[in-house]
This record gives C-alpha cells, sequence and structure tokens, in this order.
C-alpha cells in the first residue's frame, strides 16, 4: 500500500465506532430490491471502489473487457475516493450498499461482524475458477480476508514494506547495491549515519557536526510510518497475541524493537519532525535529501527523474525479517439480491485485478514477468519485491481494531518516535489500555 492509503488508518476509530453503534438495517425478503436489467439478459451488478480518477479509468476498461465477454452480468463501477468508507458505511446501515465492494484487511472483520458480507467459503470450495485456488493464494494475503474461519471476500494485491535506497548515495558513502540484502538492524543503522551531511560534508557522530545544517540525510520516519510493528516483529515480539488477548509490547522482545527505532532517531540519521512537515515525508526521498525509505511494493520510487531508486529487502534483525504488508481485496454484499451472478462478476473481475495490481497475492502471478509487464519501471527491483512476499506479515486485525490502534499510535508510537520517553516507560503505561480495548473486544 502506498503512504497516501496507510494514512487512511488514522480515520479506522470512527469507522469502527460508526459501526459499533449503527443498528442493522431491517432488509426485505430477499435482501436488496432487485437489480436493474442492463442490456438484453445481463443483471446489473454494482461495484463500490475507493478508485480515483486515473485508476478508475484503467478499472474501467477491464470493466468493459468483462462485460463486453458475460452473457450474464454488467459490472457499473461506482467510485467515492475521498468519502469511500462513510459512504460505505452508510449505504450497508441503510440496506442499499453496492453488489460488490473494495475492501481492506484493516476494516473486513468490522463488515463480517455485522453480517454485511457474503460468507464464500463453500463456493470458492466448489468452484474451479484460477482465483478460487487459495493454495495460490500467499498465506499472509488470503488470512485477511477470513473471520472465525469463513471466507469473506479475496485479497487483489498485497504490498509488503520494501527498502528504497538511492543508490548514487549508497555508492558514494561506500557500498555497493549487492550488499543491502545482506544488511542486519546493525549494518542499516550504520549505513544510515553514512549516508546523512550536513553542508560541509560532516557525519553524525563527527565532532564538527551541525544537526541544524543537514543536507541530505540517511533515512526518514514518522510516528506511524514505517509500522513499529515490523521492528517488534523482527526482534522476536508481538504486539497483539495469538488469542487476541493481550498486547505484550513490554516483553524484552518488544522493547528491544521498540528501542531500536528509538536509537535510530536519537542518532541524527533521521530528519526532525518539522522538517518532514515541511518538506514533505515521501517527497523528501524523491528530492533526493532523503537517501532511505521504507515504503510499499507498489510505490513509484523508481520512476523518479533523475534518481536511481532501488527497492530492497528490510534489514535481517536478531529473530525475522518480518516485512509489514497492506492487503486491499474485494467482498459480496451479503444482501445482494443476485448472489449467483454477483460471485461470478466477482470472481471474474478478481482474476482480471490479480493480472493489473502490482503484485498480485497469488504465487503463479507473482513473477519478474508479471511485475515487468504491469509495472515497466519496476523492473530493476522486480527480483527483491518477489523474495520479499515470503517475509510479508498483516497485523491481526480484529472488529473494534481501530480503536486499539489509534490507542496505539497515540499513546505510543508517538511519543516514541519523537523521543518523549522511553519504550520501558510507555509501554507499562500503554500496555492496560490495549488489553482493556481487547477484553471488550472479545465480549
Amino acid at each position: 500500500m502506498n503512504i497516501r492509503t496507510l494514512r487512511s488508518l488514522i480515520w479506522l476509530v470512527a469507522v469502527a465506532l460508526f459501526l459499533a453503534g449503527c443498528p442493522a438495517a431491517p432488509v426485505a425478503p430477499g435482501g436488496q430490491a432487485p437489480a436493474s436489467s442492463a442490456g438484453e439478459g445481463k443483471v446489473q451488478i454494482k461495484l463500490a471502489t475507493w478508485a480515483g480518477v486515473d485508476e478508475a479509468n484503467e478499472l474501467q476498461a477491464i470493466l468493459d473487457e468483462l462485460n463486453a465477454a458475460s452473457e450474464t452480468y454488467e459490472i457499473i463501477q461506482e467510485s467515492s475516493p475521498a468519502e469511500y468508507w462513510t459512504k460505505l458505511q452508510t449505504t450497508v446501515a441503510a440496506g442499499t450498499a453496492a453488489d460488490l465492494m473494495w475492501m481492506d484487511q484493516e476494516h473486513l472483520p468490522d463488515f463480517a461482524a455485522r453480517g454485511a458480507l457474503l460468507d464464500i467459503t463453500d463456493r470458492l470450495e466448489n468452484d474451479d475458477h484460477p482465483a478460487a485456488d487459495l493454495t495460490d493464494y500467499f498465506p499472509a494475503a488470503l488470512e485477511r480476508y477470513t473471520y472465525q474461519g469463513k471466507h469473506y471476500g479475496l485479497p487483489w494485491i498485497a504490498m509488503p514494506v520494501m527498502l528504497y535506497v538511492n543508490l548514487d548515495h549508497l555508492e558514494a558513502a561506500g557500498y555497493s547495491e549487492d550488499q543491502v540484502n545482506d544488511w542486519t538492524w546493525a549494518d542499516f543503522a550504520e549505513a544510515c549515519v553514512a549516508m546523512t551531511l550536513d553542508s560541509n560534508g560532516n557525519h553524525p557522530g563527527d565532532s564538527d557536526f551541525d544537526r541544524t545544517e543537514v543536507q541530505q540525510y540517511g533515512f526518514s520516519i514518522v510516528p506511524g510510518w514505517p509500522p513499529l510493528q515490523m521492528w517488534i516483529w523482527q526482534a522476536g515480539g508481538e504486539v497483539i497475541s495469538e488469542d487476541l488477548t493481550q498486547s505484550p509490547i513490554d516483553t524484552p522482545e518488544a522493547l528491544q524493537g521498540a528501542q531500536y527505532v528509538a536509537d535510530l532517531v536519537a542518532s541524527g540519521c533521521t530528519p526532525e519532525q518539522s522538517v518532514i512537515s515541511e518538506r514533505g515525508f515521501g517527497e523528501m526521498m524523491k528530492a533526493g535529501t532523503v537517501s532511505m525509505f521504507m515504503g510499499g511494493a507498489a510505490d513509484d520510487f523508481e520512476r523518479t527523474e533523475g534518481k536511481r531508486i532501488k527497492a530492497f529487502l528490510l534489514p535481517q534483525g536478531p529473530v525475522s525479517r518480518d516485512t509489514w504488508a497492506w492487503i486491499g481485496g474485494m467482498s459480496i454484499n451479503a444482501n445482494t439480491a443476485n448472489p449467483d451472478v454477483a460471485y461470478e462478476a466477482f470472481m471474474d473481475l478478481t482474476e482480471a485485478i490479480h493480472h493489473w495490481k502490482v503484485p498480485a497475492p497469488r504465487r503463479s502471478l507473482a513473477t519478474r514477468e508479471g511485475i515487468v509487464a504491469a509495472t515497466p519501471y519496476k523492473e530493476i527491483s522486480a527480483d527483491n519485491i518477489i523474495a520479499n512476499m515470503e517475509h510479508m506479515r498483516a497485523p491481526r486485525i480484529f472488529p473494534g481494531y481501530a480503536q486499539w490502534a489509534t490507542v496505539f499510535g497515540e499513546r505510543y508510537v508517538d511519543p516514541l518516535v519523537r523521543g518523549n520517553a522511553t519504550p520501558e516507560e510507555l509501554a507499562g503505561e500503554v500496555r492496560p489500555l490495549l488489553e482493556e480495548i481487547l477484553a471488550e473486544a472479545g465480549q
């Protein structure tokens, strides 16, 4: 997921509160009012998306091909890029939601828990459609479209976080690109310092280094991105236990991951938050004032004019190389008036998007050839993207996750990244708050 999409997490708590407080709307026998026919004998299937103008145009070309080939359905796109989740909440509550709806990993449990999404488990088991072969999916991607052991949709993209590196800066600091995939945490921290330069060419730690005159930073981080969970996972820690009852952020492993981030910021190789606010987060990487950046596999840093930028694996942590993954996909309205036709359209469209979005969530399609065909500028990074898919991990999400994420972000991550408190000081205070939310969600 690109950075802009991930920032939508800020609004998750509003979504969760709405979903929790809004009663289910009564539905007439048979679900929605029957969908109108489109063409001769075709059923109109409405598709709700968050696609912007360019993305919607690309999607429409796909829909035109599917609609021309189908004798049973015509998919009608309804795009709401600015108010997507608000509109979806409203239409679901009113019983007027689209037949198909784009659904991401953060929202699926809430909608599934309310009965808003169609359980397609049995349909998938009896379907020979290529997109129905669940063994072909990366487990991290498929897992996020299940709830209580049932499938409520399918992913159409799986984006692990990658380490983007300015190759000119890398080489000027004395490194080669062949070394990057072998970096450990210690190596990365050293490279971050080595690629940070003030106006006189000094590095953090040098006696004459002037932090007020930095011309080039080694790395950039803001509260919430890259996700702190990655470093905690890489150190062997967890932020939510498997049974969804604990937030063990005060274990030695979790504290080690958090402390690494705090030390990285304190080293002087990352910009102050005020500098990032003024110059732009990802924009600093594209401008060449930041040497390394962690972004989604689909981000377009490689096409930055005048810059040689390539994506690599994340540095190896003490235990793993786990990388955060954002998973996007699609679900079917549980109250669609035409479940069989909606499912047929859903499967055909899922397959088509798997050949459009990069990286696809299926092993058979997440190939170098597929990535280069869809996004030629990704050729330089394609092999590393594929290798990193094996390290993907999506967060454990549950109905009410939005509130948990808000507390974790505001009470733990934000003060940590800003250097206002240590992991030990924060963890003891924040863990009980997080586990109170888990307890409420489990009732």
